[in-house]
């Protein structure tokens, strides 16, 4: 699969394509146009976000950081965020480990 001939950079809404998911995992790429935003959500799960292209504001926790292409970050568990983009196109993966239920 090639991920560009997969997905649009709307200035409206993200675009999500499931790149891999499983039990264990959940690996997906979003894109977002200028100003777009991937409106507040948590991650339930550790999860590690790699910027492919462009520039994001990452608003967390009272603070706003920057990540630009090649820039990761470990998203915290459980912790309220948003994304916005910056340039025309941004994209992005994150990959969530999807934690197994422990057992009684």
């Amino acid at each position: 699969m090639n991920i560009l001939e997969n997905i649009t950079f709307s200035t409206e809404k993200p675009n999500v394509v499931y790149i891999r998911k499983s039990d264990k995992v959940k690996y997906i790429c979003i894109s977002l146009g200028k100003d777009a935003v991937l409106k507040k959500h948590r991650a339930p799960n550790p999860a590690t976000l790699l910027v492919l292209e462009g520039e994001i504001r990452f608003l967390i926790d009272g603070r706003e950081l920057h990540f630009k292409r090649l820039d990761t970050y470990e998203i915290p568990v459980n912790v309220e965020h948003e994304v916005i983009g910056v340039t025309d196109k941004n994209l992005f993966t994150v990959v969530h480990e999807l934690v197994a239920p422990k057992e009684s």
